[in-house]
């Protein structure tokens, strides 16, 4: 047990304040604003338990970041720490990145601190000091790889329990249900969620308990679990040892959450039951917009118990990201709309306007694969070569739904992003990509340090393609998985010069001179390289599923120029005219969430029914914020659409289809600002003056 003195949170004061400004380099009315009143300083001096709600571009995380460095520089305790939690590795990685700048900062990324994912904490606290400790020494939470040991152990599905087959017709389905059913021994989740289907067994069902219970159990003993077992594990240590919850508490008597709006069911219940329930709760801040809670991952469901946000809250309605034109067209999309306040964008057009003229694309089936070039053409129209070449310049081209459907059923067109760009690879979007070969790491790799400007990225893709290559071995548990994966790999390969010599050549040849194989190249040459190196690394031959593996990619694509190749590789459209050039990234709206664009097109996509189509009276402002009537889809809807408008400082555009407006649409959307130009086959375009 702690021997510490009783835990007593310092007090924020103006100077210390003013000192975070200076050392974060902002303003010092970043805070406070011309006047004062800012609600920011509140929330920096804030020491209770509290709920943040900030709106799009309001400075949530350089928020959170100088509060921490205010709190770096007055903390007195050895032993106890800050626990600062996120949704996501991108949002670690950012608060990580702001802290590191500053030795202040620097001191909360060590002991006794903590600043990682939600998974990351449940993963080092609670699940794998269990598993340790019943001898299961290296295991990895890895859903692919369990998945595909699941399939093998069930002989393709055709051993799953009968009573599935009754519930779940989809063999697909079925594997992906088994795999996902997150519970260990007496501690069980009796529902198994496969995509949007979800099956309750029965306590009866012994049988299917009984088989399951068989195969998790020898894939763990084979080194790997499913990413969803981490938080069952979680919930079974403290159900053993319901003490350790206590004992954290002790180490993190403050707690903070970034985005925690994406908090899932399952998020929300393990950190309530670690750090909230019972009479020693710790002091929890968390920070989020309710208007931006989208999920990345199938399945998923918000907090039904502990909702973000709370009634204890503080808002933040004012955005630094765009003006006032674009906080009034994205308000309306708001579920619970804050009145949304356009304090940006902070930097002026060239054209010294502070924002361009917002434009909604009309296409019909001939003219929608020339959406993007219209796009393009109305970028390089707004903005000059100088801010084109800016750093901070991006052009982004998004949809709600970015992948084709499984089956084609008749979906009304378009359905999606590739409607509008035939070479866009939805693969190619994520945030972490998880592929499916290595050339795919390779790839993922490139376009991360095309993003980033960094060529390290590159690398630690690259070794994380090699490391899980060389899980393929044979007869031997999988390889525990570092932090810094390069580097480790440089360790095993220490003892043998000659392959070391050829990672460290591949890795220059792949990232520097930038040498990417082609299909022929990756036959006759590198194939054989990385196998070898693998297999120096796994100490063992790799087995025949490695050979999936190491194909050039599930569907090859022959680039037929380097440029070609870079841009279907990273889904960047490039549009060119008169010498001038303008680079556009397509993903999905989920990609997005979380950035900052100069000028964004959101793309009319299908979803039970055309996404834009349906929300037409919410731009046309007969409809603010969601009820209860409007409907759970239309809910997840707003939610995106309000992500993805909510986005650009300067431009936002929008495609619809030509024949969704009619003339009372086209009239009530010109009132709000919009333009609305006519694409052509030929990729011209018209603006539209009368139906």
């Amino acid at each position: 047990m702690n021997s510490e003195d009783t835990f007593e949170l310092p007090t924020v004061t103006d100077e210390d304040i003013y000192r975070a400004s200076r050392l974060l380099d902002l303003p010092t009315t970043a805070f406070y604003g011309t006047d004062g009143s800012d609600p920011r300083q509140n929330v920096l001096k804030c020491m209770d338990s509290v709920d943040v709600a900030a709106c799009p571009g309001s400075g949530k995380t350089t928020l959170l970041v100088a509060k921490l460095a205010i709190l770096a520089e007055k903390w007195q305790y050895r032993t106890r720490g800050i626990c600062v939690l996120s949704h996501t590795n991108a949002a670690r990685h950012e608060i990580e990145k702001y802290l590191g700048n500053t030795a202040t900062g620097r001191r909360l990324l060590g002991y006794p601190h903590y600043i990682g994912t939600i998974h990351g904490f449940v993963n080092e606290f609670l699940a794998l000091p269990l598993l340790r400790s019943r001898g299961y020494s290296t295991t990895r939470f890895d859903t692919d790889i369990s998945k595909r040991k699941l399939l093998k152990l069930s002989c393709g599905g055709k051993k799953l329990p009968k009573y599935l087959y009754h519930k779940i017709q989809n063999e697909e389905l079925r594997i992906s249900a088994v795999c996902h059913a997150h519970y260990v021994g007496d501690n069980r989740d009796i529902r198994l969620s496969a995509g949007n289907v979800n099956v309750n067994l029965k306590r009866s069902e012994n049988e299917t308990f009984k088989q399951i219970d068989t195969w998790k159990l020898a894939i763990l003993k084979d080194g790997y679990a499913a990413y969803e077992d981490t938080f069952a594990y979680g919930h079974y240590t403290l159900k053993k040892y319901p003490s350790l919850a206590k004992i954290i508490r002790d180490r993190f008597p403050l707690l903070f959450i970034d985005e925690a709006q994406d908090n899932s069911k399952e998020q929300s219940a393990i950190l309530s039951r670690i750090f909230m329930e019972s009479d020693n709760a710790v002091i929890r801040q968390r920070f989020g917009d309710a208007n931006q809670a989208i999920f990345d991952f199938q399945g998923a469901e918000g907090a039904a118990t502990d909702k973000f946000p709370g009634v204890s809250k503080m808002e933040l309605p004012n955005s630094y990201r765009f003006g006032q034109t674009i906080a009034d067209m994205a308000d309306p999309l708001g579920l619970e709309p804050y009145g949304l306040q356009g304090i940006g964008p902070k930097k002026a057009l060239t054209s010294c306007t502070p924002e361009a003229q917002h434009t909604i694309f009309l296409f019909d089936e001939n003219s929608a694969a020339k959406v993007l070039d219209a796009y393009g053409e109305l970028l390089l129209e707004t903005f000059s070569d100088l801010e084109l070449c800016e750093e901070s310049f991006s052009a982004m081209a998004v949809g709600q739904v970015h992948r084709p459907p499984a089956e084609d059923k008749g979906h009304k067109f378009p359905n999606h992003v590739g409607h509008y760009w035939s070479d866009y690879d939805p693969e190619q979007t994520k945030h972490d990509p998880v592929p499916l070969t290595f050339m795919q790491y390779v790839f993922a790799g490139h376009g991360k340090s095309e993003l980033q400007r960094e060529t390290h990225v590159m690398v630690e893709k690259i070794a994380e393609g090699f490391l899980r290559l060389s899980d393929f071995r044979t007869g031997k548990k999988s390889l525990a998985r570092p932090k810094h994966q390069h580097r480790h790999i440089l360790r095993l390969l220490e003892t043998s010069p000659d392959i070391l010599e050829q990672y460290q050549n591949l890795i220059v040849q792949f990232t520097v001179t930038q040498g990417t194989p082609t299909i022929k190249t990756w036959a006759n040459h590198w194939l054989g390289i990385v196998r070898s190196i693998a297999e120096a690394i796994a100490g063992s031959p790799l087995s025949k599923e490695a050979d999936d593996f190491m194909t050039w990619n599930d569907t090859p694509v022959t680039p037929a120029t380097p440029t070609d190749a870079n841009k279907i590789r990273n889904n960047i459209f490039r549009y060119s005219k008169n010498g001038r050039e303008v680079s556009i990234h397509a993903g999905s709206i989920h990609s997005v969430k979380g950035q900052t664009h100069t000028a964004t097109l959101v793309l009319e996509t299908f979803w039970y029914d055309h996404n834009l189509e349906l929300i037409l009276p919410w731009f046309t402002k007969k409809k603010h914020g969601w009820k209860k009537a409007d409907g759970v889809r239309q809910k997840a809807r707003l939610k995106l659409h309000y992500v993805a408008m909510s986005r650009p400082t300067h431009l936002l555009c929008l495609a619809m289809k030509q024949s969704a407006l009619n003339e009372e649409q086209i009239a009530a959307i010109r009132t709000r600002g919009w333009q609305l130009l006519q694409v052509r086959a030929d990729g011209s375009t018209e603006l539209l003056q009368t139906r």
